[in-house]
């Protein structure tokens, strides 16, 4: 009678848990910057051999990897998400973002490189061919991450659609693609921001902060920042759908 006992209060509680986190469920966007093939000590580089590991994980774990254009079009749409998506992000276009690249390419994994135009061809940052390349063989497509990396809510009106449709015009007309997606340089963005790449024409734009609410606005959706020290549980916390739960709610002004 006592294990029956334990049982069941087990069960509600497990329910309980469930029914309170259900409704808080975000599909993870993860992001990363730096990938090098040795390690450095900072919290914006992954190397090269976690990187695998990691990618690696999300396939034995059976995660879906989708795009960050596909999953804003499922966001417009209202579908119904399943609980197993992820969705991959890279900010600034380092050189060696092209090994992580072809990893992804082994994987079958789409992603989002989003480019500074005023850094490409430039020493240590991805050149006109490597995007080229990745964007024909592969399933990483480009978004911007603004023309110049400046901090968007501190710049006055007509330096801030230079920033964000500028951008974008100059990356489609180069590469021949759409770029519907942007990130914000240091997460930054107010409602001014957020309103100018609606009018430019974006689908969705990405941060950098984290929080607790679902209903997020499509121009400002939270990303988890990945590191080295991800893999295991930590990773499967990040790629839970609830760990931006327990995070403080970005401020916008």
């Amino acid at each position: 009678m006592r294990n029956t006992k334990i049982l069941f209060i087990f069960i509600l509680f497990i329910g309980g848990w469930w029914l309170f986190f259900t409704p808080l469920y975000t599909v993870p966007i993860i992001t990363y910057h730096a990938i090098p093939t040795n390690f450095a000590d900072t919290s914006f580089k992954v190397t090269l051999t976690r990187f695998y590991r990691q990618m690696e994980f999300i396939k034995n774990k059976g995660y879906k990897v989708i795009s960050l254009s596909d999953y804003c079009q499922l966001l417009r749409r209202k579908e119904k998400l399943p609980k197993n998506l992820v969705v991959i992000t890279f900010d600034d276009g380092y050189k060696d973002n092209l090994w992580a690249v072809n990893i992804l390419k082994q994987f079958n994994f789409p992603a989002t490189i989003f480019l500074i135009p005023n850094k490409i061809d430039k020493k240590n940052y991805l050149s006109s061919k490597d995007i080229e390349w990745f964007l024909n063989n592969t399933k990483v497509k480009i978004g911007s991450h603004t023309l110049t990396h400046s901090y968007l809510p501190q710049l006055d009106d007509a330096s801030l659609i230079r920033e964000i449709k500028d951008s974008k015009e100059i990356l489609e007309k180069k590469f021949r693609v759409n770029v519907d997606t942007i990130a914000y340089p240091l997460g930054g963005f107010d409602h001014r921001v957020l309103k100018t790449v609606e009018g430019c024409g974006y689908i969705c734009g990405v941060t950098t902060n984290r929080g607790l609410s679902k209903n997020d606005n499509i121009y400002a959706l939270k990303r988890i920042k990945i590191s080295e020290r991800d893999l295991g549980i930590r990773l499967w916390a990040k790629l839970s759908g609830f760990y931006s739960v327990f995070k403080r709610s970005p401020k916008q002004r």
